[in-house]
């Protein structure tokens, strides 16, 4: 017979049984509140006294919140992963040099040439290029004689990757590594990341130096306040190189106050900022450059464009970009969450409410800043390259936004991963169009190799492509730059400058052959048609309009 003693009893249990608890907090933010280990009670009707059961604490987001040679070696490998993509993107973009390219390719062989054995320079493509002419082209003139065009875009390819590993490192000190993994993943899919990843011009270079500044300014937050001034070289250095960066001095500036050591007074946050400001001005002066980079503005050697077209192509190269940012900036001000910050760092950032407004504010309003200037100065042929400094500053809130967007323990993957592959999409068709937006310059030049001989003089609005391309059969110093005007003095002995000395040698037919570029200026082009009309010296004998459709088109006008 069995014995009833061995079987258990549901009134009298073996032991004190736990049941099981929740695996995960009812909501993120008891998750983020749950700072010690909570007791659940335990429904007992046989008064049987039992060890309470208690609930560890639970990060908010499914990431190890500790420092783990696991969690770096993840987190380095997505890096890899990212860098790999980018590279990839900007790799297939196979077309001939651009105008902007081929001058600084022409430039900088001259400047290095010059620099080396002192050749005497005799383009005037030097003004063209909207930075110092020492420090940018002597570089790109370097790979050119190196590999052609494939050697200058495989260096502006370099500055870009370095660019996007400095955006994760500052992006995780700032947040943590999640954060710096969506940062880098949305920035190197856009359009300006895609392209000036591959594009022969000082912008690549300066972008990497912004990030650079920015990055030694976070870096030293936490340090003492005069290390601060480690980010002045590379800050000044950028402006230097290509002018355009200006945008992005009052960013970083400020981004001195914004990451200063919490608990602190704002005044004193703010004298961090003032030293880097003065010794980033300091360092501008013995080279001349501060007047210049006072004075640029979009509008200079860029091609205009109306009001319309640059609020459309500024929604449609970082629109969704932006308002992810936004909508990153307005989430973390108002609440931090998610463990953003690392646990290993809990100081690394500020966390009361006005600071975090700060910080979002500095970093996305540069990616307003931008397209606000060009429509201020009614300009949109440098528009593309120009976003990349806003993108940059304002991507690591554009990694809160995304990991808002998924939620915690990857509560909403499908949306993180709808809004990447959207702005992947975008990424890719924009790049492909802006090195197939312009006219056919395969054709162009064709027709320039027929009709260009030694001695004869040639004025072009494209500049940079036949001194480039037509290098056999011709010299720099033969095609004058319609965009930087002519020195001519005409048969009564008047000296003419500028847009007035062109006008002036086609009237009286000095010219053998005119180049127009529909993109060039609109005073200087219409100038030139004009005078090439009332002449009677030239006659039109190829035109090659775009076949994207837009306004861009390419006139030859050759000596009777």
């Amino acid at each position: 017979m069995m014995n009833s003693d061995l079987s258990p009893s549901p009134k009298h249990p073996a032991g004190p049984q736990h049941p099981v608890g929740p695996q995960h907090p009812a909501d993120e933010e008891a998750a983020t509140a749950a700072d010690t280990d909570t007791a659940v009670a335990v429904d007992n009707p046989d008064g049987v006294e039992l060890a309470p059961y208690t609930i560890p604490p639970v990060p908010a987001i499914g990431w190890d919140p500790g420092t783990s040679p696991r969690r770096r070696w993840i987190a380095r490998g997505l890096l890899g992963a990212v860098l790999a993509v980018q590279a990839a993107l900007s790799l297939r973009l196979l077309a001939a040099a651009h105008p902007d390219e081929a001058a600084a390719m022409v430039a900088g062989r001259q400047q290095l040439a010059h620099l080396l054995h002192g050749t005497p320079v005799t383009t005037d493509l030097v003004d063209r290029i909207n930075g110092s002419p020492w420090l940018y082209p002597p570089l790109a003139g370097a790979a050119a004689d190196a590999n052609g065009i494939w050697g200058t875009r495989l260096l502006s390819l370099g500055f870009a990757l370095i660019t996007t590993v400095l955006l994760y490192s500052l992006t995780r000190r700032l947040f943590n590594e999640r954060v710096a993994i969506c940062a880098i993943a949305v920035y190197a899919v856009l359009q300006s990341t895609v392209v000036v990843g591959f594009y022969a011009a000082p912008e690549s270079a300066a972008v990497l130096l912004v990030a650079l500044a920015a990055w030694a300014v976070v870096f030293t937050s936490r340090r003492h306040p005069a290390l601060v001034l480690t980010a002045a070289p590379p800050l000044a250095l950028a402006c230097a190189v290509a002018y355009s960066a200006a945008f992005a001095v009052p960013a970083v500036v400020a981004l001195a106050v914004a990451t200063a050591r919490p608990g602190g007074r704002l005044g004193r946050a703010a004298l961090r900022a003032l030293p880097l400001a003065a010794a980033t001005l300091v360092l501008l002066l013995p080279y001349g450059t501060l007047g210049r980079v006072a004075g640029w503005s979009p509008s200079h050697g860029n091609a205009p464009g109306s009001a319309g077209s640059i609020l459309l192509s500024t929604l449609q190269w970082s629109g969704l970009f932006t308002v992810l940012a936004v909508a990153g900036t307005i989430a973390y001000a108002r609440k931090e969450q998610m463990n953003e910050h690392d646990a290993s760092e809990k100081d690394a950032a500020p966390t009361s409410r006005g600071r975090r407004a700060l910080l979002g504010t500095v970093l996305t309003a540069t990616a307003l800043l931008v397209p606000a200037a060009h429509l201020w100065t009614g300009t949109s042929g440098a528009l593309f390259r120009h976003l990349g400094y806003g993108m940059l500053l304002a991507a690591p809130l554009a990694g809160v936004g995304l990991t808002r967007l998924v939620g915690a323990h990857f509560r909403h993957p499908q949306l993180g991963i709808l809004v990447w592959v959207a702005l992947l999409a975008l990424g890719l068709e924009q790049s492909a169009l802006r090195y197939q937006n312009g006219p056919d310059s395969g054709r162009l030049l064709a027709v320039l190799r027929v009709h260009t001989a030694p001695q004869a003089h040639y004025l072009t609005e494209v500049d940079g492509l036949a001194e480039y391309y037509l290098g056999a059969v011709s010299k720099p110093e033969q095609w004058v730059s319609a965009r930087a005007g002519t020195d001519y003095r005409d048969g009564a002995g008047v000296q003419h400058h500028g847009d007035d000395g062109s006008t002036a040698a086609i009237r009286d037919g000095w010219f053998t052959m005119v180049v127009l570029d529909s993109t060039a200026p609109r005073a200087t082009d219409r100038a030139l048609s004009d005078a090439l009309a009332g002449s009677g010296h030239y006659r039109l004998v190829a035109q090659f309009t775009s076949p994207t459709g837009d306004s861009s088109t390419y006139k030859v006008y050759l000596k009777h």
